[in-house]
């Protein structure tokens, strides 16, 4: 599942199944944190992405990532700040952004 996170969506079909994949994760690791270390974070709207609100996604997934990298503590970057018109720049946020995912979900021993 994580892995999906790493497809370049072209098309709203393949920002859709990204966009699932992308909250499953999310869910995974906010439910780890919860069990593991106690701490209950929000659950901040991403799925489904709104194409015509896209920086609502980018501010509530921006927040999302803040939270759980400050609860285990791991190092971010700023992922609110990208042009998904721009295609090196989709790419690179792509690649950042499933990095963390993955950083989270292999210290919380829940990879997919």
């Amino acid at each position: 599942m994580l892995a999906k996170l790493l497809n370049i969506p072209h098309e709203n079909n393949d920002w859709s199944e990204w966009s699932w994949s992308h909250k499953l994760s999310h869910d995974r690791i906010r439910q780890a944190i919860k069990a593991q270390l106690g701490y209950n974070l929000t659950d901040y709207d991403i799925d489904p992405m709104d194409p015509n609100a896209i920086d609502n996604f980018l501010q509530n997934n921006s927040q999302l990532h803040g939270d759980m990298n400050s609860a285990l503590h791991l190092p971010g970057i700023d992922l609110q700040d990208v042009s998904f018109k721009d295609k090196s720049q989709l790419t690179a946020w792509i690649n950042f952004h499933y990095l963390e995912h993955y950083y989270a979900e292999a210290k919380l021993g829940v990879g997919s």
